[in-house]
């Protein structure tokens, strides 16, 4: 019996790197678009305000869940996200220019209503409520 265990643990290792390869393809590497929260930097720019660059290609449910992560233990949690980081705020509030520049705004309030809505010109897929732009 351990001599056809030995062929499929060899055939199993020489399909490896084209499986690792195939899910490095796929975006399931790790370095993912928007993966988790870890995958964000978040910037803090006032005690509830936080600012994010995000991949243009996000996955918009990971992005999501990761602000939702984020803001968890926090009161009162607001997340601006851009695709541009020399748009990116450093102060609130916005100017128009940088609220025009807007890909993403998640607002979580301490009573559990949270708002996200998403720059619907940019990310056609957004299920949340689209920023108004002028």
């Amino acid at each position: 019996m351990p001599a056809r265990i030995q062929p499929a643990r060899r055939r199993g290792a020489a399909l490896a790197p084209m499986l690792a390869t195939t899910l490095l393809l796929a975006g399931c590497g790790g370095h993912n678009k928007a993966g988790g929260a870890g995958d964000l930097a978040f910037t803090q720019i006032s005690p509830d305000v936080f600012t994010v660059v995000i991949d243009p290609n996000a996955d918009l449910p990971k992005t999501e869940a990761a602000f939702h992560k984020h803001c968890d233990a926090r009161p009162s949690c607001t997340v601006y996200g851009w695709t541009d980081a020399a748009a990116a705020a450093h102060t609130v509030p916005l100017d128009d220019a940088l609220y025009a520049s807007l890909a993403v705004r998640y607002v979580a309030h301490a009573v559990g209503n949270d708002d996200m809505m998403w720059d619907c010109l940019r990310f056609r897929t957004a299920k949340a409520p689209c920023l108004p732009k002028a």
